[in-house]
């Protein structure tokens, strides 16, 4: 299958590519910032935000599938630039949908948790959504421009952790970089997730796209945890020091942007579709290790390479 990735300098795009060239796919990718270097892995340059560019680039590759991940998922910077926020998650959003929809290539929409207002979950796909910042109404946008234009596409509802491409931290990268360095670091006992492993989540988007998938799906862990639950897990599995790491409260922390509460996510949905149990928080977190045990972190830091000059 010829696979178009969007963002693969990020922690998901990079972490796509490899699965979808591990899976034996012909993977292309693009990437606002870092060249992808892969045997057998086509990188283009493109500006998204054009939607000539974008036109011109899905007309010259001609995917069969196309897994969109560029996004702005910085929640503080989107409240501070809400153009550039509703640019990237709305507007780019459209244009890739719209491209998709004119070669005739599948499409998964990567989306967020974040477009529910924290109310009390688990939040089903027929929950209404309301977000409650710009990062979460600007990814919504995103969803109704996708279904508009191309109704056959896949949009997928995420919260995700794990090795990152140099320079780039997950919530997981951040409690384990701080963790081995013996500091102290908070841990929200008020936000409630259902965070993914990437490896995890890269094999399952993989398999929507195979299977043609169309509609809103939630593809999470099958529990939900805090966030500081998630940082004492960690420091268990990797045999760190959880008494670093405090509870605290999200809202005396001086985020700029709202944080929603409870953005646990049901995934019976795709548990019914795809015939498969999403994996537990647990399981994530012991791949996690595994992973890095087994070098891929040294692959990820040699997927990508910085612009000479």
């Amino acid at each position: 299958m010829r696979i178009l990735i969007t963002g693969a300098s990020g922690l998901l795009g990079s972490n796509l590519v490899l699965a979808a060239s591990d899976a034996g796919h012909h993977v292309m990718a693009t990437s606002r910032t870092r060249p992808v270097q892969l045997d057998g892995v086509e990188w283009r340059e493109a500006d998204l935000i054009d939607p000539e560019g974008a036109g011109a680039l899905l007309a010259e590759m001609q995917p069969d599938g196309v897994i969109h991940c560029a996004a702005a998922t910085d929640v503080d910077q989107c409240e501070d630039d809400p153009n550039w926020a509703f640019a990237l998650n709305r507007d780019v959003a459209r244009h890739i949908a719209v491209s998709a929809r004119e070669v005739g290539s599948g499409l998964v929409h990567i989306s967020t948790d974040a477009v529910f207002d924290g109310s009390p979950g688990p939040h089903a796909e027929t929950d209404e959504a309301r977000p409650i910042n710009v990062y979460g109404e600007s990814k919504l946008a995103g969803e109704q421009a996708v279904g508009e234009v191309h109704p056959q596409a896949a949009i997928i509802r995420v919260n995700f952790y794990g090795w990152s491409p140099p320079g780039r931290y997950s919530l997981a990268e951040w409690f384990l970089e701080n963790l081995r360095q013996g500091k102290p670091r908070p841990g929200f006992t008020d936000i409630v997730i259902s965070p993914l492993f990437v490896n995890q989540l890269a094999g399952l988007l993989l398999s929507v796209l195979e299977a043609g998938l169309s509609g809103i799906y939630h593809i999470a862990s099958h529990d939900a945890i805090s966030k500081y639950e998630l940082g004492v897990r960690l420091a268990q599995a990797f045999e760190l020091d959880s008494s670093l790491i405090h509870p605290a409260n999200s809202e005396r922390a001086g985020l700029r942007a709202a944080r929603p509460k409870d953005l646990s996510l049901r995934v019976g949905k795709i548990e019914r579709v795809l015939e498969t149990r999403m994996p537990d928080t647990n399981v994530g977190i012991a791949d996690l290790r595994r992973l890095e045990h087994a070098g891929y972190r040294e692959r990820l830091e040699a997927l990508l390479l910085e612009h000479a000059g």
